[in-house]
This record gives C-alpha cells, structure tokens and sequence, in this order.
C-alpha cells in the first residue's frame, strides 16, 4: 500500500487531521487520495488519539468536501499497519452519503469490510496501473 503515494494524480498528506464521529476529539491518519478517480486509503496511525474505525463518517465527509468527491463517486479504504507483516484493508462503506442543500455531504451507517490478500493485491494492480477501484468497493454501493 505504501507505493500509492507516488502515483501520478495522487496527493499524499501527513498528517491528515480530523475529529472522531462520536466525541469530536482530534484524530490524524496518512491519506492518500486520487481526486479524479474518487478514491482514498487512509492508514491509521498509532499516536494515541481516537482510531480510524471511530472516525469512518467524518472521514469520507472531509475528503469529499476537501478534495471535491462526489459521495456517489467515492471509493474509501482503511488501512491498519502493524509491527511486522500483519496489515489489515478494509472497504469502508455506508448506508447513504450525500449533499445537503447547503453543498454539506452527510454519510450514514458506517460498516467495514476486511478485504482478502488476494483483494489487496488486485487493488494494488489497479491503482499501480492507473485504473479506478472496482465499483463494487464503492463507498455507496448502490451508486452506478
């Protein structure tokens, strides 16, 4: 997954800061985002603040808003790196995301989705081939 940041059209930010959902305590991971292909990872960082699984809608608010996604078009993963080779991947996806009347984007009904290996190695692929995640992994997965 570290590759991601040096592909063409991506902006690699460390650290990115935002709030947890619930207390509205700051929080900071690593994102990597592809503005133009909609999509982002985001990798938790161990710096004793709230964890990425606490922060799921405030994070696909803040990088729409910022990085001007459609909620129709984003793709969102969570990455958690551990000591040695144990990493995680997840899909993060939700019940609905849109725009407020305000231009304000609301998400609704986080869930996680732990992607295989061998899903992390496609996705890898893609994104190193210049291609878009499949839009199954699609952050609404309704959205065509």
């Amino acid at each position: 997954m570290n590759s991601l940041s040096t592909l063409a059209g991506v902006t690699h930010v460390l650290p990115f800061h935002l709030y947890d959902d619930v207390k509205q305590q700051p929080t900071r991971c690593e994102l990597v985002v592809h503005p133009a292909q909609g999509w982002a990872v985001a990798t938790e960082l161990d710096n004793g603040t709230a964890g990425l699984i606490q922060c799921q809608v405030t994070l696909a608010t803040k990088i729409c808003q910022e990085y001007h996604i459609d909620p129709q078009a984003l793709t969102l993963f969570t990455h958690y790196a551990y000591t040695g080779n144990y990493e995680n991947v997840y899909v993060v996806r939700f019940v609905s995301g849109t725009r407020d009347l305000f231009d304000g984007i609301r998400f609704l009904g986080p869930r996680r989705y732990m992607l295989t290996p061998e899903d992390v190695t496609v996705l890898v692929q893609l994104l190193n081939n210049g291609q878009a995640p499949a839009s199954e992994w699609r952050a609404l997965p309704h959205a065509a």
